[in-house]
């Protein structure tokens, strides 16, 4: 079936080509673009000469929009396609000089875009950023949200490669924005990937694998196999370069089952995963499993070790000699290897290839030469952690501590700013308080004096409250990880350990699980998304009377899908302080409460019998759990009453919020 496709399509090219010696004029040139889109990525078919002569035919007849388009899918072609981003960027610059009237905006940015690409590709990312800011500008005089966001991740790409994390991650953050308004999932996808790789390339692997894991699932959703491959095939590098081979080739068999789902997508990834595997199990020392896989190989030499996937082919099979222990077959292969990304100058494969140098040479007692490679290795491999940890630095200072851990420092620095104003209030108004000529003066400086004190003050509150809700977000994320992570990894030791035997490796396993999962409970209450606000408040209660000696009376109207989600977990936090406080410091015995709603507001009345405290002393001393309570009631615009008595006169908590 094969063979006679080819040869119909061979029959195809051949009547085309008659036809287009015979005919000339508009009809020549719509014949010739169709000879094209036949030919196209195909060399043994002389694309790149038919794609030229029909390049030159346009403009010829003045069809500029058409030999701009022929010449964007040639320049993609030997960038992307066939992996010669050197002659596609020849190309571009030498049709680029002759600065043909186009006047399709939409033809022009994916002119530049994979013009880019080939500068991009050919290492030279400075000027790549360049050219695709070319492409995003007609993107914009286009109004094409998509093509725009398309530029812009190119952009944000070429940062990561130049470690601006903190302009490409803004960036994406952009792109990622358009592509969730438009509910273009394909793209959303291959810009998470971009965020993913952001990530590993400078170390922050759990990072990667969170973003790579949400892209993966979107990927499913949308049947996007191309995505979904490529992103299962960069899970396995991050794998690999975090020494967990097992689940390296797990991820890639994963993506070799999903693309013999399409042809067309087979054709363009398996070639990498079928070199990656065969690397990846000689790593592993699975020799049977590296030799299936290197038969298949060759079994279509052309197809799976030619042109860009060469090198790929020369790596694994110098890991393959090597779990041989053919040595000299791997110290050539290793050589070679080594020869190209010497020639390409990427420092992480050739930090690599120097460890496997290491490993080769050693093995043949050739210690002076492995030291040597073992050094080389080190050296690069200390620079890269250096430069990393600069740039994590650079980047979690930029995106976290800026706006978190400096809030608090702001906020204390805005207490002290409103004392002094208060204080320098009080010094002029008796300074200048008997001078009767500077008295108007004083009292206009004063106001204003007292307004900036104000302003101060709101700026403490907005600190305060911005603070919160940052330890909200960190609080959800830190308990989506443990749950995600380490939860799901001790309920598989927990299973795992029920087959051993061991009792006590058992009920350890179990009571760690159980506090992982405490942990993650405390840290976001999951019962608010799954419950409701009103059932999870029963439940806090219901925890507190079951594990405490307290007496609970409440009543408790349905209160559900009244407040904004924000609005509901600070309700619930509100609460959850207050009860915690009862139970830590009133020494009460029974707790009463009451929550109601009428048309405006929804009532919550919390009260003990417990000891009570001076209301009055505690309010100028106020701590820093009841300052939480008063911040959390003003972001949801609720006023909040505290009301208790010692000698045992019980505290009462009153929380009104407007509805």
């Amino acid at each position: 079936m094969s063979y006679s496709q080819k040869q119909q399509k061979e029959l195809n090219i051949d009547d085309l080509k008659n036809h287009i010696h015979n005919t000339s004029g508009v009809q020549k040139l719509k014949l010739l673009d169709s000879l094209c889109r036949i030919t196209r990525d195909r060399i043994e078919l002389k694309y790149d000469s038919i794609v030229k002569v029909t390049i030159e035919y346009a403009i010829e007849l003045d069809s500029f929009d058409i030999a701009n388009r022929q010449a964007a899918r040639f320049i993609w072609s030997l960038t992307n396609r066939l992996g010669r981003p050197n002659e596609g960027k020849t190309f571009f610059e030498e049709f680029d000089a002759r600065q043909l009237p186009v006047t399709d905006n939409a033809l022009l940015a994916r002119f530049y875009l994979n013009g880019g690409d080939s500068y991009y590709f050919s290492e030279e990312i400075e000027k790549a950023i360049e050219i695709y800011n070319l492409a995003s500008k007609y993107a914009i005089k286009l109004e094409d949200s998509i093509l725009y966001g398309t530029s812009k991740k190119y952009i944000a790409d070429a940062y990561i490669r130049t470690g601006n994390l903190v302009e490409a991650s803004k960036i994406l953050k952009e792109v990622e924005d358009i592509y969730i308004k438009t509910n273009d999932t394909i793209r959303l996808v291959n810009t998470k990937s971009s965020r993913a790789d952001l990530y590993s390339m400078n170390g922050f692997y759990d990072e990667a694998k969170l973003e790579r894991d949400e892209a993966i699932e979107l990927a499913k959703i949308v049947h996007y196999e191309s995505g979904l491959i490529s992103t299962l095939l960069n899970s396995s590098i991050d794998n690999s370069n975090t020494d967990n081979h097992i689940q390296a080739i797990i991820n890639l068999n994963l993506a070799l089952e999903y693309a013999k789902n399409s042809d067309e997508v087979k054709n363009r990834y398996e070639p990498h995963i079928l070199n990656k595997l065969l690397e990846e199990y000689s790593i592993a020392d699975s020799l049977g499993k590296a030799t299936e896989i290197l038969k298949e190989i060759q079994r279509n030499p052309e197809r799976y070790t030619k042109g860009i996937f060469e090198d790929e082919h020369i790596k694994g099979l110098s890991y393959y000699f090597y779990a041989k222990k053919d040595f000299p077959k791997a110290l050539d292969y290793a050589q070679k290897h080594y020869n190209y990304q010497i020639k390409n100058n990427v420092i992480e494969n050739i930090k690599g290839v120097h460890y496997l140098l290491y490993s080769i040479h050693e093995a043949m007692g050739n210690y002076k030469l492995a030291l040597d490679h073992y050094e080389e290795a080190t050296n690069i491999n200390d620079s890269i952690l250096s430069l990393k940890r600069s740039k994590a630095l650079s980047y979690y200072q930029t995106l976290y501590e800026t706006e978190k851990r400096d809030a608090e420092i702001v906020s204390k620095e805005s207490e002290i700013e409103i004392l002094d104003s208060k204080n320098k209030i009080k010094t002029q108004w008796m300074l200048f308080g008997g001078i009767g000529l500077l008295a108007l003066f004083t009292i206009l400086y004063l106001l204003r004096s007292q307004k900036y004190a104000d302003s101060k003050q709101i700026l403490q509150e907005q600190f305060s409250q911005d603070l919160i809700n940052e330890q909200e977000k960190e609080r959800t994320r830190l308990a989506r990880e443990l749950h995600d992570s380490v939860g799901q990894k001790l309920m598989l030791l927990s299973k795992q350990t029920k087959n051993s035997g061991d009792s006590n490796v058992e009920n350890l396993a179990d009571i760690t699980l159980e506090e992982i999962r405490s942990i993650s409970r405390g840290l976001h209450p999951s019962n608010l998304e799954r419950l409701g606000l009103t059932e999870s408040i029963n439940a806090l209660v219901y925890n507190i009377n079951a594990n405490t000696d307290l007496f609970f009376t409440d009543e408790i109207d349905n209160i559900d899908n009244i407040l904004s989600k924000d609005a509901e977990l600070h309700t619930y936090r509100i609460i959850q302080e207050t009860l915690s406080n009862i139970v830590k410091h009133s020494e009460a015995k029974a707790v009463k409460m009451n929550i109601s709603k009428t048309a405006n507001t929804i009532n919550i009345e919390v009260s003990d019998n417990g000891k009570g405290f001076d209301s009055e002393t505690k309010y100028k001393n106020i701590s820093l759990g009841l300052k939480t309570l008063f911040e959390r009631a003003k972001i949801i615009g609720a006023e909040i009453y505290l009301n208790s008595q010692v000698n045992g006169g019980g505290t009462k908590v009153t929380l009104n919020i407007p509805i």
